[in-house]
């Protein structure tokens, strides 16, 4: 009997740990090979986290050029950043081949 119910537990830790990874692998793919998720996990690390997950974001007038490998996003409801005195509106994506990294655009 104890042999039997050790097995179960194995199996189901088993499960779990895949079910986990699987969670993981499909998040880190949102935020590395997606413009949008590099951009809303740049809004995380800022200290915003809901402003991540509901932000409402275009590509239509960014006010600034843009180099190569370089995308703009303007955020319609922009979280406020009260260090900094001002709303953080506008974030830029880089691309490194298949990765995409976001960060505040400050200007």
């Amino acid at each position: 009997m104890k042999k039997r119910k050790k097995i179960h537990t194995i199996k189901t830790r088993k499960f779990w740990l895949s079910v986990i990874l699987f969670l993981v692998l499909v998040t880190a793919m949102y935020v590395l090979m997606l413009p949008q998720g590099a951009v809303r996990f740049a809004i995380l690390r800022s200290g915003h986290p809901l402003a991540a997950l509901t932000a409402k974001m275009t590509t239509e007038g960014y006010p600034q050029d843009l180099d190569d490998g370089q995308i703009g996003y303007v955020l319609l409801d922009a979280p406020y950043d009260r260090d900094r005195g001002e709303e953080m509106g506008t974030w830029l994506v880089y691309r490194y081949g298949m990765i995409y990294v976001g960060e505040y655009d400050s200007h």
